[in-house]
């Protein structure tokens, strides 16, 4: 319970603050995807079934309150959670170069398909144009983002961890 309440908190203190504040910090034009970000580190921290429910709601809040299409950052937040979560079960989490480049994969696979979804059924075929001003930028500050946002997020998961394992000790000390 404490674990679906404290990502559920994740997910929406992450959208007030990507829909606020990170508003400020555009460089370019373009903001951080901090969502995308702790999707990733929920796949790799969680595992995939984890990870693809949390990436599910977390897209589905930004498909809600700020998405173009409803329906499209959720199907690709359950992708990505699923896709991080899958081939790192027995990884060390305390490695931050493999959730590096995952996040870069991600960020860079997201803008491809927004590209393709937003901007290629519309007619605007541009896509040199829309390399240079939106997936470049984006991926590289998503990317310069990605070890201190895993950083907390495996934190956090460790104290979620330790608590459960205290919850369910066979023999208490008394």
């Amino acid at each position: 319970m404490l674990r679906v309440v404290c990502m559920s908190l994740l997910i929406l203190i992450n959208f007030v603050l990507q829909s606020t504040l990170f508003q400020s910090f555009a460089i370019l034009g373009v903001i951080p995807d901090t969502a995308l970000i702790l999707i990733v580190s929920a796949g790799i921290l969680r595992g995939d079934i984890e990870g693809a429910i949390f990436g599910f709601f977390a897209g589905l809040v930004h498909d809600l309150f700020g998405g173009y299409y409803i329906g499209l950052y959720a199907m690709l937040g359950f992708l990505t959670g699923y896709v991080s979560g899958k081939p790192f079960r027995d990884f060390f989490h305390d490695n931050y170069f493999l959730p590096f480049f995952m996040v870069v994969a991600a960020a860079a696979a997201h803008q491809f398909l927004f590209y393709c979804c937003g901007f290629l059924f519309t007619g605007k075929i541009d896509m040199l144009y829309y390399v240079r001003s939106i997936i470049l930028p984006k991926t590289n500050y998503t990317a310069s983002l990605a070890i201190p946002v895993y950083s907390l997020m495996h934190a956090i998961n460790a104290r979620i961890e330790r608590y459960e394992r205290s919850r369910r000790s066979l023999f208490k000390p008394t």
